[in-house]
């Protein structure tokens, strides 16, 4: 007990408070035998009305001394008052302008929940950003930028971003376990890892990796969503529990492909993802009628309701595990389970997934399916 009370006690801040709790507490006392009991005035709670007021130099003068033993304690407590809640103030003001410095520094644990995180930070991020604030999918909770950052820069992006208290900093490495805590990822909505800036590709992909294993460790149903640079450690981001992965530059491989036989295909991405106004790409769940039916009646329905143009049925992301994706042949990856398992962690990497059919035959039975991804129709306006 006597261990626990001199830790708590170790700021200069509570050593005041606690002088001031006792000086409270013994001026109480003070005054209500001098001057309350001699007068059979038995309400100790009026003395401790005098000892706060007097304390804090506020003199109500609805209680005042009239003895000169109470005089004295109450010089005592009014010359105590003066210097102890001046630095109590300071110290407020202090403990409040450090905080806010932290914050502003990134150096402090965010508050948020059904937030999305952004770990890493490169060319790119910014048009991410951007486009999860511009389609809503920061209107569950706000945004967690994890990265190093320079404070110019962060100010910058807080500007462009306009987001508020909604737009949160964490500074530091963000392969180290203590940085990606802060971020507070058991309570995010979705996370996603970015190849960092100013690295090799190699040592890029290996902090997404180290970033990733945290993140399953700490938040195992979390969605990760990550970028690679090196097509090589795909298969290790996957068994580091990521949902989704990305390699860099191969859509755009895809598309200049493409646009050799077909010029039409780039306009035709920016219309359906947006990079040209709004997009065109919608998601929405299957209602429990719609699952009965069959994929044309699907088409059917939705050109008679709204005019949209269904394109693809989806299943929602599956629970995977670790022994879903070691190779039970290798021995670094028995290795790895081993490890794991003796440790007592748990072995869930969370959902994985999720799986698509693309404009399926109009006889495809609906049951089994979650979503729909649809071509919302051109405004008349366009």
């Amino acid at each position: 007990m006597l261990k626990i009370m001199r830790s708590w006690i170790n700021t200069p801040f509570r050593k005041l408070l606690l002088l001031i709790t006792a000086l409270l507490a013994a001026s109480s006392v003070g005054f209500y035998l001098l001057e309350l009991r001699p007068k059979e005035h038995h309400d100790f709670l009026s003395a401790v009305w005098w000892a706060v007021v007097t304390l804090t130099t506020v003199g109500y003068g609805d209680l005042v001394p009239s003895t000169t033993p109470g005089r004295i304690l109450g010089l005592f407590v009014m010359i105590s008052g003066i210097g102890m809640v001046s630095t109590l103030t300071g110290n407020l003001a202090s403990i409040i302008v450090e905080r806010q410095a932290k914050r502003r520094k990134g150096l402090l644990k965010v508050k948020l929940s059904g937030h999305t995180i952004i770990i890493g930070w490169n060319s790119y991020a910014m048009q991410l950003a951007q486009t999860l604030k511009e389609t809503g999918v920061l209107t569950k909770g706000g945004m967690v930028l994890v990265n190093q950052l320079p404070p110019e820069e962060r100010e910058a992006l807080a500007f462009e971003l306009d987001m508020g208290a909604n737009l949160q900093f964490v500074f530091g490495n963000p392969a180290m376990e203590s940085v990606i805590h802060r971020a507070g990822p058991d309570t995010a909505n979705v996370v996603y890892i970015l190849a960092q800036a100013g690295l090799p590709s190699k040592e890029a992909d290996q902090q997404s990796l180290y970033a990733a294993l945290t993140l399953r460790s700490m938040a195992p149903k979390v969605p990760i969503y990550s970028e690679v640079t090196l097509a090589e450690n795909h298969d290790h981001l996957m068994r580091a529990g990521v949902n989704e992965i990305v390699p860099r530059g191969q859509v755009t491989s895809l598309l200049l492909g493409m646009m050799g036989s077909t010029p039409s295909v780039w306009p035709f991405f920016q219309a359906l993802v947006g990079t040209r106004g709004a997009g065109r790409l919608g998601y929405r769940r299957l209602s429990h009628d719609e699952k009965q039916g069959t994929w044309r009646e699907l088409i059917d329905k939705n050109r008679n309701r709204d005019g949209s143009l269904p394109m693809a049925l989806c299943h929602e992301s599956k629970e995977l595990t670790l022994q879903d994706m070691l190779d039970e042949g290798s021995a670094l990856d028995q290795f790895i389970l081993e490890l794991f398992t003796a440790s007592g962690q748990q072995t869930s990497l969370g959902k994985q997934g999720p799986g698509i059919i693309v404009n399926p035959p109009d006889d495809h039975a609906l049951e089994g399916y979650d979503g729909l991804l649809y071509l919302k129709p051109e405004s008349k306006d366009s």
